[in-house]
């Protein structure tokens, strides 16, 4: 008599483990997800060195902005972040640039701490360089000069060709889009090649933050807009003087699309910044800040002989 066989079927008791511990681990993210959504926007160490901050409605926006605690004389200087990102990057280039100018750095509409609801429209870079040009009304700022960084530097460009008047100066650090490289999947992987690079100070920490803050359709919608937008196109007509700044090991924005950048600005200068990565002004802010000391300094007097 021939014995039958039966097959063991997979034991229940290690598939509920598992989707008890799928279950667990969702929830935790979840809830981390909204612990970082409810981050103050300004850092507990920059408040204690006096950075202060304050909301404003701009239009039909609720937007955020950090500034030094005293008001210096000359141009503001306003430091502009990146993709997805928030004035939070900022901050300690804020607090270095703070001694000698007075500084302010606003979260862009829909990020930061001017996040708003998934269901608002997403901005473009024209929308972002408008928005900024109203914040710019709201706080009586007829004239200023501008440190971007990435895609900050595309708003900036849209922001000096449509309001010419409101930029004296700028500093476009890191610029994207490489116009060889415009394929999300290569720019996220110059992203990660670039963070690999960053052992002395890593920015994984705040961009979990503000990508929980703008939320992933957002943070998704915004990226198409930046590879959408040609910033080569606009630089031409920019006519305010621009010091165009790259890390030596910046793999987001490589030396030959920066000299580009350079040769079509009328009045542009390229500065190279030994083993700087594309987050420099969070990664060596203080040593940045340095080393554009001289460019902010020279577009301050060439408007004092002005007036």
């Amino acid at each position: 008599m021939k014995r039958i066989s039966r097959r063991r079927g997979p034991d229940h008791r290690v598939l509920l483990l598992g989707m008890a511990a799928a279950a667990a681990g969702s929830a935790l993210f979840v809830r981390q997800w909204r612990k970082w959504q409810q981050t103050p926007p300004v850092g507990i160490h920059s408040h204690q060195a006096g950075l202060a901050g304050y909301y404003q409605q701009i239009g039909p926006w609720r937007m955020f902005t950090r500034t030094t605690p005293e008001t210096r004389p000359g141009l503001p200087v306003v430091l502009l972040h990146g993709l997805v990102l928030s004035g939070r990057a900022m901050e300690d280039l804020a607090l270095a640039l703070g001694w000698e100018y007075r500084v302010l750095a606003p979260d862009l509409p829909g990020f930061g701490g001017s996040a708003f609801p998934a269901s608002q429209p997403v901005l473009d870079v024209d929308r972002l360089a408008e928005a900024l040009w109203m914040w710019m009304q709201q706080n009586q700022l007829s004239r200023a000069i501008f440190v971007g960084n990435s895609f900050g530097c595309q708003v900036l460009a849209a922001l000096a060709v449509a309001h010419p008047e409101a930029v004296a100066g700028l500093v476009l650090q890191g610029p994207t889009v490489d116009r060889r490289c415009r394929s999300l999947p290569r720019q996220l992987w110059r992203e990660w090649r670039n963070g690999r690079r960053e052992t002395h100070r890593s920015s994984a920490a705040l961009s979990r933050v503000d990508y929980a803050k703008a939320g992933v359709w957002r943070a998704f919608a915004t990226m198409r807009a930046m590879m959408r937008d040609r910033i080569e196109q606009r630089l031409p007509y920019i006519q305010a003087p621009t010091l165009v700044v790259r890390g030596s090991f910046d793999v987001v924005s490589p030396a030959r699309w920066v000299e580009e950048i350079v040769a079509l600005l009328p009045h542009g200068e390229l500065m190279t910044l030994p083993q700087g990565t594309h987050s420099l002004h969070y990664v060596y802010p203080w040593s940045y800040s340095r080393a554009i000391r001289p460019f902010i300094a020279r577009v301050q007097k060439e408007q004092e002989n002005h007036e």
